[in-house]
């Protein structure tokens, strides 16, 4: 994922303690790994432990993982997180891939039950160091900032887990209407294409309704106010419009508002209608540096959707690691804040 900007990191303990909130979950059997250029921190990249007889499979995605570290930082620092016998065979072929890639490695530590580490000849770390998270400052820095970790991967993609029982029905229920609306709408106003190879354009007064729809969905989530079923539905409806969907993520901001607005309509969508609220969920991740979050949302939009392009380029983007304000300038010609 992309780095939090701002926060400060002086000594291991501090590496270890900040982790989690780079992640923006606490990890288990892990490999990660912190890139760094010109002493700024860039973007965290994590990968599975393998288990101790599969420790040969990590040769192909370490070259690669390495590959694409070495296009956008100079220097890393790996923190493995697991038993000795799966962390130090990974972390020894991630750092010989890094090494190969011209990339520095600045420190190699192990994490396991409240002590971490050295693993690059320090002998003062022989035998663990304690370490005591909330004794750091980066956790308060952290919380100033609004970053906060999650218990683990597991608790980020409950997050955005779909909505069950009675809630579930009604917004079944209002994504009927809206579907049946806005196929009426598409219906009475026919449709324009502009070459024989060319897909259909949906009416004009459709996609001026869509845009408005989300327009209006951001100004309430600025608000602070809960979507009815009825409006999330619609919204939900509307996104699968492309050219609706298209003006939603390139005024995506990366704000709490729209994180707030996209968990909520992810959550409530239908699985039919989920695929766009999911990735754009996942563009206002990526923007606000929250890859663990991007990320499951990518795999949420495709689980929905498994060709939905939108979350595909997205998706690849996040695995080559490219920071959020070069895919923005890529994609829509402008900058992240």
């Amino acid at each position: 994922m992309v780095a939090p900007r701002k926060l400060r990191l002086t000594s291991r303990e501090d590496i270890v303690v900040a982790v989690p909130y780079l992640l923006g979950f606490h990890p288990q059997d892990s490999l990660v790994c912190v890139v760094l250029d010109n002493q700024r921190i860039r973007f965290v990249a994590r990968l599975d432990l393998p288990q101790p007889s599969e420790g040969h499979q990590l040769s192909a995605p370490a070259a690669q993982t390495a590959a694409m570290i070495s296009q956008y930082g100079s220097a890393a620092i790996l923190v493995g997180y697991g038993p000795a016998d799966r962390v130090e065979p990974a972390a020894e072929v991630l750092t010989t891939a890094l090494l190969a890639a011209h990339v520095d490695v600045l420190e190699v530590l192990r994490v396991d039950e409240g002590r971490y580490w050295c693993l690059c000849g320090d002998t003062n770390c022989a035998d663990g160091v304690a370490y005591n998270a909330a004794a750091s400052n980066f956790p308060a820095e952290a919380v100033y900032l609004g970053i906060a970790p999650l218990p683990d991967r597991a608790a980020l993609e409950r997050l955005i887990s779909p909505v069950t029982g009675p809630e579930r029905d009604r917004i079944r229920a209002a994504t009927y209407t809206a579907l049946r609306r806005l196929t009426d709408m598409i219906d009475s106003g026919g449709v324009s294409t502009a070459g024989s190879q060319q897909q259909p354009s949906p009416p004009e007064h459709v996609v001026r309704s869509g845009i408005a729809a989300v327009q209006q969905a951001y100004e309430s989530a600025a608000r602070g106010e809960t979507l009815s079923d009825d409006v999330v539905a619609w919204l939900a409806a509307v996104l699968m419009v492309p050219q609706v969907r298209d003006h939603a993520w390139t005024t995506c901001d990366g704000s709490d508002e729209q994180r707030r607005l996209w968990i909520d309509v992810t959550r409530r969508a239908t699985p039919g209608t989920s695929a766009a609220p999911a990735c754009l969920l996942a563009v206002t991740a990526y923007l606000a540096g929250d890859g663990a979050l991007a990320n499951i949302a990518v795999d949420r939009s495709l689980r929905a959707d498994p060709n939905y392009h939108l979350a595909q380029l997205l998706g690849h983007a996040l695995q080559a690691g490219v920071p959020p304000d070069l895919w923005q300038a890529a994609t829509t010609g402008k900058t992240a804040d």
